[in-house]
């Protein structure tokens, strides 16, 4: 009898086991043989299921946003540059990334060769950019076309931390991104938290000169100007600025700067072989009435390596937002300026600046 009840036990063991089993099988769900067969499913940041490599090494980066997102991450995930970098840049790219095949980009109206990019064999494609129905849309199309996963992030400047978690899980390096993501987190959040101290005050007024007279710009509410606006400012140039564009660049006569009158005037430039505005607007006996350049409150944007304020419109833009709003608003946002630029060229870019370098970096950031 004893033998028997042995036996009926274990019998109903086999049964619960066999039983577990299934049930942990039926959870899965399909995802399981998906895993199994294919690699492994995530869900990226525009809500698209995508099938990944389980081990990823080589990404092709759509635009130079995913350039930088990934450098910052682990350059060794670059499969190529998406653009050609000035000397001015490369300066501060690690040696070893200096020289990577520059492929051209592949987003929509870009002239990037998709053949030869799938002749590079990267594991994924990363798009980087605002999650519309649109966007969506084109990664399906692209990941169709090249056979390759596409994994669509968010490039809203507030998500720049969840970005920078999603890309981690994407790529296995949660570790590295946490680091990062916490800089994002402390810089908006920090904005976040000294927008109060602004409310009663009136905007400071900024002119943005682009071109190499200085007198192209971006009108308010455009990407390009984005920090501006977050960090309390007001940008003088008018929504409905004649030739605005997503491009940008929209011409400007010295005339309407001077009706502008700004308190601030930022430089930017960024096309091959085009020269700083900045010795133009100080020198110019046309530019001698407007308030920024009496009160020499004209500072050059940085570019090395990757421009602080607005091209690409990426994570290189989160020193700009700490040196523009203590530009602004020194009182509100103190920033020590070779510490901090040491601290996130470190970080971001695996690069130790040497004092040399940050002098180069300070001439024209700090015009007094």
């Amino acid at each position: 009898m004893k033998k028997l009840c042995l036996s009926w036990i274990a019998i109903v063991v086999i049964i619960l086991v066999i039983l577990t089993g299934c049930g942990k099988q039926n959870n899965l769900g399909s995802d399981t043989a998906v895993k199994a067969n294919s690699g492994r499913v995530i869900t990226d940041m525009a809500g698209r299921k995508v099938v990944l490599p389980q081990i990823i090494r080589k990404v092709y980066p759509v635009s130079p946003v995913e350039s930088i997102l990934l450098y910052t991450i682990d350059p060794e995930f670059l499969a190529g540059w998406s653009y050609f970098m000035g000397a001015d840049q490369a300066d501060y790219i690690l040696p070893a990334y200096r020289d990577l095949p520059v492929l051209g980009w592949i987003n929509r109206g870009s002239t990037g060769n998709v053949e030869e990019i799938m002749k590079m064999k990267p594991d994924i494609i990363l798009m980087v950019n605002d999650i519309t129905q649109a966007n969506k849309d084109y990664a399906d199309e692209l990941e169709k076309l090249t056979k390759v996963p596409v994994v669509l992030l968010d490039k809203e400047m507030t998500k720049m931390e969840q970005t920078y978690l999603a890309a981690g899980q994407v790529l296995g390096r949660e570790e590295r991104v946490t680091e990062l993501a916490a800089y994002c987190r402390e810089t908006i959040g920090m904005v976040a938290e000294k927008k109060a101290l602004l409310a009663n005050r009136k905007p400071v007024t900024v002119y943005y000169a682009e071109g190499r007279g200085g007198l192209e710009t971006e009108p308010n509410g455009s990407w390009h100007t984005e920090i501006i606006q977050f960090v309390g400012g007001q940008n003088v140039a008018d929504p409905d600025l004649p030739g605005s564009s997503s491009i940008g660049r929209s011409p400007v006569s010295l005339e309407q700067v001077i009706v502008w009158n700004p308190e601030v005037i930022l430089v930017g430039y960024f096309r091959d072989g085009e020269s700083s505005s900045f010795p133009a607007i100080m020198d110019d006996k046309g530019w001698q009435n407007i308030q920024a350049v009496g009160n020499r409150r004209v500072y050059e944007i940085p570019t090395g390596p990757f421009n602080w304020f607005d091209r690409p419109p990426g994570v290189n833009r989160l020193i700009g937002i700490r040196w523009v709003a203590n530009l602004l608003y020194p009182d509100v946002y103190p920033f020590n300026f070779r510490s901090e630029v040491k601290r996130f060229y470190a970080l971001f870019y695996h690069y130790q600046l040497s004092e040399q370098e940050l002098d180069k970096l300070v001439t024209g950031t700090q015009r007094k």
